[in-house]
């Protein structure tokens, strides 16, 4: 028994080593805006309004995904408040389950226990996770919809009805499950031989039919804000091109944060070897060391005629991969790794299969390679990813503005100050009072903090106080970062 379980045990350990300081990383920016928007009064009928459909002027969300989103922040405030760590503790726990349902999902497909277990392994501890662990907001949902996404692959040749059940959930928590039945007929024409595999498919009608009306509710009846130009779709060969390229690399291994300091003509600011410290001497090497040698087996493989290139499965893989970011790689001002977790599992599939081929010195110096970029920049990102470092400067002005007004008395306005010690960083930073109001989202923190829907906030980099507002109510306080 403990044989069997011990690779899972490895990877789990792992994995808590790699990202434990998510476990005390606290809330920010949109944690509290959907907090807010997924209050109710715990009746059942408020519970289900949660799953209706809402135009996005009037709550201002776009997307459906009620299940890891309102649902889930409305339970979790009613039972934790601002208590961070059961929400961390269910991040991990999703995670720990999908990676055995990573292992499952390529053991049934490709039937190799040392690729199963090595898709499985570096899904669980590669270093896009560290969007999906620290973005709390957006991490959640994808982890969730993954979930559902794997079980419903898993389930759809045995048990059609449970499997059909697991789909709704995925396309209920995240609009990227959309791509699911495309997934279904790969599965479908991996079993079966082509022309075979086309005649099962008219079995899927019902997925389809989900797939147009979820499509109709979150463009027509949902809708999307349209000031905001990252959400704007570019349609250019040569831009789709160079975001598929991030987020290769960034599935490798590669920091989010590279893409703060690639310039045009792929220049790389030399302010980046400051901000990572002495980390980039061994995430570049073992990101060239991987590449080269992924790149050297294709070569060989395609000029020797591997039987790899005809083999469905690694077909499958890859267009699993291409197939689940094709929502997003038309969102070139919209990238982020957190995005790709619902397609790493095809990703690391298609990196098992090729390592699985090589000689054995090379599989092991794949490895070595792959961990130390993998560990190297998941360890990286607990200090210089944004949301970990947001989570931490929203907890410490929480804590300051309570510790100065323990209470507050209804309506009242709290008006952050830029501390004047702070230095410049750059124009677009602004002050601390900026950042205070990105990391509170507004007055969102602050309300849910003191449970007052008319607390007023304010911040000196946003306007300062309306001329309006009474100057008695008025709470000041400096914005330390």
């Amino acid at each position: 028994m403990f044989k069997k379980y011990f690779p899972f045990i490895l990877i789990y350990s792992i994995v808590i080593f790699l990202y434990y300081p998510v476990l005390f990383t606290y809330f920010s920016h949109d944690d509290f805006f959907h907090f807010k928007v997924s209050i109710t009064d715990r009746g059942l009928g408020e519970i289900i309004k949660l799953f209706e459909f809402y135009p996005f002027d009037s709550r201002g969300i776009a997307f459906y995904r009620p299940i890891f989103r309102e649902f889930l922040y409305n339970n979790f405030y009613y039972l934790f408040g601002l208590n961070p760590l059961p929400f961390r503790v269910f991040q991990f726990l999703i995670h720990f389950v999908n990676i055995y349902l990573v292992f499952r999902l390529v053991q049934k497909i490709y039937k190799n226990k040392i690729v199963s277990f090595f898709t499985s392994f570096f899904f669980g501890i590669c270093t896009a996770n560290v969007a999906s662990f620290y973005y709390l907001a957006g991490g959640i949902q994808v982890q969730g919809a993954t979930m559902f996404i794997l079980s419903t692959l898993i389930l759809f040749e045995k048990y059609p009805v449970l499997s059909f059940i697991t789909f709704l959930g995925a396309i209920s928590s995240h609009e990227l499950a959309a791509t699911v039945p495309i997934l279904l007929i790969g599965l479908i024409l991996i079993k079966h031989k082509f022309k075979d595999g086309l005649k099962q498919i008219w079995i899927l009608w019902p997925y389809f039919i989900v797939v147009g009306i979820y499509l109709y509710i979150n463009l027509k009846i949902i809708g999307y804000s349209t000031s905001e130009t990252q959400y704007s779709p570019v349609l250019n060969p040569k831009t789709t091109i160079n975001t598929l390229a991030w987020y290769g690399g960034w599935a490798l291994g590669l920091p989010e944060t590279l893409i703060d300091f690639v310039g045009p003509g792929f220049k790389l600011n030399p302010s980046l070897m400051r901000f990572w410290g002495n980390y980039y001497k061994i995430i570049f090497p073992s990101f060239f060391a991987s590449a080269t040698l992924i790149v050297f087996y294709l070569i060989q493989s395609a000029l020797s005629k591997s039987r790899i290139f005809k083999d469905k499965r690694f077909w499958f893989f890859i267009i699993w991969f291409l197939i689940i970011l094709l929502p997003v790689l038309f969102l070139p001002q919209h990238k982020s790794t957190y995005y790709l977790y619902p397609a790493l599992p095809a990703f690391w599939a298609v990196l098992g299969i090729i390592s699985y081929k090589m000689s054995r010195i090379l599989f092991v110096i794949l490895v070595i390679s792959l961990v130390s970029l993998s560990t190297s920049s998941a360890i990286l990102g607990r200090s210089t990813y944004w949301a970990s470092s947001r989570g931490k400067l929203a907890e410490k002005i929480i804590n300051s503005v309570k510790l100065k007004y323990p209470t507050l008395p209804v309506g009242s306005g709290v008006y952050f100050i830029n501390d004047s010690t702070y230095p410049f960083v750059a124009q677009d930073w602004k002050g601390t009072s900026k950042q205070a109001s990105y990391a509170l989202n507004g007055e969102d923190g602050l309300q849910l903090v003191y449970k007052d829907k008319l607390l007023r906030v304010f911040y000196e980099d946003s306007g300062g106080i309306p001329d309006e507002f009474p100057i008695d109510k008025i709470k000041p306080i400096v914005a330390i970062y």
